[in-house]
C-alpha cells in the first residue's frame, strides 16, 4: 500500500488493477488481488457435496436429533453426530450424482430393537402404525414416531407413551395441504437409557 500526493488529494476510485481512496484525511493507493480460482479435484468436490446434500437433509431434524442423538453426542454436538454418521453411511451415487439413501439414512441412533416387521397407513384421522412384537426388545420399551414434509422445515414428532406390546398406535394428525411425508419409527428404552436406530417408513 502507498500513499500519494496530488492535486485532487480528495479523489477516490478505480484505475486498472489500482483503487485509490481516503483514510483519515490521507489518499493511498493500492492494487486489487489477483483472480483466485478455487480449483478443487472431483474427490474434494464430491466431499463439499456430501456436506451439502446432509446437512440439508437433516437440517429440519435438528429438535430431533437433540433427544434422539444425544448418547452418541459426545465432546460434538447430537447435530455433528448425526451429520458424521449420514455423511458414511447415508450418500449413494458418484460425483456429481449423490443423493441421500432414506434407507440408509439415521435420524434416531441406538442399541434398542427395532421390530422386525413395522407399517405405517395413511388414514381419516392420521397415520396409523403397526408392528409385530416376537421377543425382541423389551414389551414396555415405548414408540417415538417423527415426521417431515419433505422440502419443508418443520418436522412433527412424538414421544407416544404407546408399548411395544401393544403393536399398533394411531397418530392423530391432521396436516394441511397435499404433500408426501417421511416418517420414520423408532423405540425408546423402557427405562429411558436411550433410542432405537431409526426406521424410515417410506413416504405417505
Amino acid at each position: 500500500m502507498a500513499r500519494y500526493k496530488n492535486a485532487n488529494d480528495g479523489s477516490s476510485g478505480r484505475i486498472g488493477n489500482v483503487v485509490t481512496y481516503q483514510m483519515y484525511g490521507k489518499g493511498y493507493m493500492r492494487s486489487l488481488p489477483a483472480q483466485y480460482r478455487d480449483k478443487k479435484s472431483d474427490k474434494q468436490l464430491a466431499q463439499r457435496q456430501k456436506m451439502q446434500l446432509v446437512s440439508a437433509f437433516l437440517g429440519p431434524y435438528k429438535e430431533v436429533l437433540r433427544i434422539t442423538f444425544a448418547n452418541e453426542a459426545i465432546g460434538r454436538s447430537a447435530f455433528m453426530a448425526a451429520k458424521s454418521y449420514n455423511m458414511l453411511d447415508a450418500i449413494v451415487g458418484n460425483y456429481p450424482d449423490q443423493h441421500i439413501d432414506y434407507k440408509k439414512a439415521l435420524v434416531s441412533m441406538g442399541s434398542v430393537s427395532l421390530p422386525e416387521e413395522a407399517t405405517v397407513a395413511k388414514v381419516n384421522e392420521g397415520l396409523l402404525f403397526k408392528w409385530n412384537f416376537s421377543g425382541e426388545g423389551h414389551p414396555s420399551d415405548t414408540l417415538f414416531v417423527i415426521a417431515n414434509q419433505r422440502g419443508q422445515y418443520l418436522t412433527d414428532f412424538k414421544l407416544t407413551g404407546i408399548e411395544r406390546r401393544e403393536e399398533s398406535y394411531l397418530w392423530k394428525v391432521d396436516w394441511a395441504g397435499n404433500g408426501k411425508y417421511d416418517v420414520w419409527l423408532v423405540f425408546r428404552d423402557y427405562k429411558e437409557r436411550g433410542f432405537s436406530n431409526s426406521r424410515w417408513m417410506g413416504q405417505v
